[in-house]
């Protein structure tokens, strides 16, 4: 999935979701390459920065449904059912990918420029931590723990004047 296309994803994420929208989640995370649900759940909330943790309960049922309606194809692969996006699910995710950006448009309208500006630099911040996250040392976390501990203060501050 190119995260690119959806700064906010995060928000987008959670807001899909419950409007039952994971099945083209799950479809755009397929996209990249086939893998088992647990995988498409954690690259979810990886992409989420953690802000939307997929249950079981939430991805299996969704990949029935696409397997049923054609949209994955199943392969086993040692222990694990493999999905994989077929044609109609990537034309599927091609039709719905101008209502995902308008729906993105009206939510970024909703919460205001002053927010999505606020929401872009959390995004930017958190895509950051999240790759570095694998490889962050202990005195590297430290010194980052440190600074969002001061800018929290900061920021507090500023929204008490």
């Amino acid at each position: 999935m190119k995260e690119e296309n959806f700064p906010h994803f995060p928000l987008l994420m959670k807001t899909l979701v419950w409007k039952g929208g994971i099945k083209i989640l799950v479809l755009s995370v397929l996209q990249d390459r086939p893998m088992h649900g647990y995988e498409i759940a954690k690259i979810m909330q990886e992409m989420s920065h953690g802000m939307y943790r997929p249950s079981p309960g939430a991805i299996y049922p969704a990949l029935r449904d696409l397997l049923h309606n054609g949209l994955v194809k199943v392969s086993q692969r040692e222990r694990r059912k493999i999905y994989q996006i077929t044609p109609a699910g990537k034309r599927l995710l091609k039709d719905r990918h101008a209502e995902m950006h308008r729906f993105m448009d009206s939510f970024k309208k909703s919460m205001g420029p002053e927010r999505v500006l606020v929401m872009d630099e959390m995004a930017k911040t958190g895509k950051i931590l999240a790759i570095a996250g694998k490889t962050v040392t202990r005195e590297q976390a430290k010194k980052i723990a440190k600074i969002m501990c001061e800018s929290r203060e900061k920021i507090l501050k500023i929204l008490a004047e």
